[in-house]
């Protein structure tokens, strides 16, 4: 096959070629945002229903700080499978519950329950325990049954609201509120269980009644610690005046963490799609010596990338792909609920490295630094090999650095994988054209002219098809003979 001559006018072609494709490359890239765990969900919560049952469950200190534990524990193995009193199964249930052998204690409560003799309220207790052991263990299903046992007889409220984060787990949201407002109507005193209640408002969507628990809670206790809780709700309900008051008010009270409420309102800002101010915060909270500034950058580049502040975000991304090459990037902020308290607070989430690198490298292109570029994405697909989009700007780069053999497999990767397909046919057209492959790139052309849609493309590679023909009288006649 004879080679294409490289001349200036196709060079010129090729150069307004590539500038659609990359121009018309980046469009799609800023929908990546979208792809951002960025909203705290409250479905997604840490799991409360575990702190719940463990409350209710060790509320005596029957089960707990047992003496000579090991030598009872060994007694409670010689259980298993002998003939044993009622009293025996529920040391033994003790013991288990003592060491966390939540398995060995639901085998010994089901014992107790086949040997127990005592008033029906007393079985209802036992039920309940089951239901209790089975949250433990995250077998949601099997805890729901017992529970509904164990309160068909013995209904106790705290047990309601056990039941209402099992159902929560399970994806009954509607079944979770009830229980939970049944809870706040027979309880004497909510007021200790009320954070392990609110959740269950902010999954429902019921952002309106969980801001007010945490002003009931703000106001009973004096604890400013929930003010990040509140300020969640705001941002929920794109109050974001009153949100920004509460920060303002958890700093200013000596919160647990400088920069912490900065961290929350970028946070609300992204929920509410106000890039700039979030971006402003982030960067706030950086300068105000967070103590985890690296676990910002991805939200930096976020920011600045939807709001085409690329040298920005090329700053910031170019740090943390360092640290991800190096093994450095320990996650990226996300709110959390903590584990004894129910507050809100700012921990470490797994950091999205492929859609970080994919935006640093898109923000590469936009800034015409196309060899960064490359490295960005080729750091993409490392973490993502599926990245398709990837290959396809790290094809389009490839191309616009005249290194046409090495984009030439990005293109057809993207090809196969549907990714960009009518620019991947025409760039990778291009390619096989400056590489001497002038069949290869009619085929390309052909592709974009008969199945394209972009007018811009299709112009392009009719004139490269009437140019190739030109300048490939042979492959035309070969063509013709077919």
């Amino acid at each position: 096959m004879d080679a294409v001559p490289k001349k200036r006018g196709s060079r010129r072609i090729i150069l307004r070629g590539i500038a659609i494709l990359l121009v018309a490359a980046l469009v799609s890239t800023i929908l990546l945002y979208q792809r951002t765990d960025i909203a705290l969900n409250a479905a997604e919560l840490e799991n409360k229903g575990a702190r719940v049952a463990a409350r209710q469950l060790l509320a005596t200190d029957r089960y707990v700080n047992l003496p000579r534990l090991n030598r009872m524990t060994e007694y409670a193995r010689r259980l298993v499978g002998g003939e044993n009193s009622f009293e025996d199964y529920e040391l033994a249930t003790q013991i288990a519950v003592a060491e966390r052998q939540y398995a060995d204690a639901v085998a010994f409560t089901e014992r107790s329950i086949e040997l127990y003799t005592g008033e029906h309220e007393g079985l209802g207790s036992l039920y309940l325990r089951q239901g209790y052991l089975y949250t433990l263990m995250g077998r949601y299903q099997d805890a729901l049954e017992w529970l509904d046992r164990g309160l068909g007889v013995t209904p106790l409220p705290e047990a309601q609201l056990t039941r209402a984060q099992v159902k929560l787990n399970l994806g009954d949201t509607d079944g979770a509120l009830a229980d939970v407002t049944g809870y706040l109507q027979t309880a004497e005193d909510a007021m200790p269980m009320l954070p392990d209640l609110i959740n269950v408002y902010e999954a429902a969507g019921e952002f309106e009644t969980a801001a007010g628990l945490y002003t009931r809670l703000i106001d009973e206790t004096g604890d400013n610690g929930y003010l990040l809780n509140r300020a969640y709700c705001y941002t929920s309900l794109n109050r974001m005046e009153e949100a920004a008051e509460d920060c303002r008010r958890y700093a200013k009270a000596g919160g647990e963490e400088a920069g912490a409420a900065d961290v929350m309102l970028g946070i609300g800002w992204m929920r509410n799609g106000n890039y700039v101010e979030a971006n402003d915060s982030f960067i706030r909270a950086i300068d105000e010596n967070y103590s985890d500034p690296e676990s910002l950058y991805y939200y930096v580049v976020l920011c600045a990338y939807v709001t085409e502040n690329y040298e920005r975000a090329c700053e910031y991304g170019d740090a943390l792909i360092e640290q991800i090459i190096d093994g450095k990037a320990a996650g990226t902020a996300s709110l959390r609920l903590e584990n004894t308290t129910g507050k809100l607070s700012v921990a470490l989430a797994e950091i999205d490295k492929a859609s970080l690198c994919l935006m640093t490298g898109a923000s590469h292109v936009r800034m015409g630094d196309y060899e960064q570029a490359v490295d960005s994405l080729t750091a993409c697909l490392a973490q993502d090999e599926n990245a398709a989009y990837a290959n396809y700007l790290r094809g389009s780069c490839l191309l616009a650095a005249e290194k046409y053999e090495e984009a030439i497999p990005d293109f057809d990767t993207a090809i196969d994988a549907g990714e960009e397909v009518e620019k991947s046919h025409y760039g990778r057209g291009i390619c096989r054209m400056q590489a001497g492959d002038a069949q290869g790139a009619m085929d390309d052309f052909d592709w974009v002219v008969l199945n394209g849609e972009d007018p811009d493309l299709f112009e392009e590679a009719s004139r490269l098809i009437v140019k190739l023909m030109q300048d490939n009288p042979a492959e035309q006649e070969a063509g013709s003979d077919e």
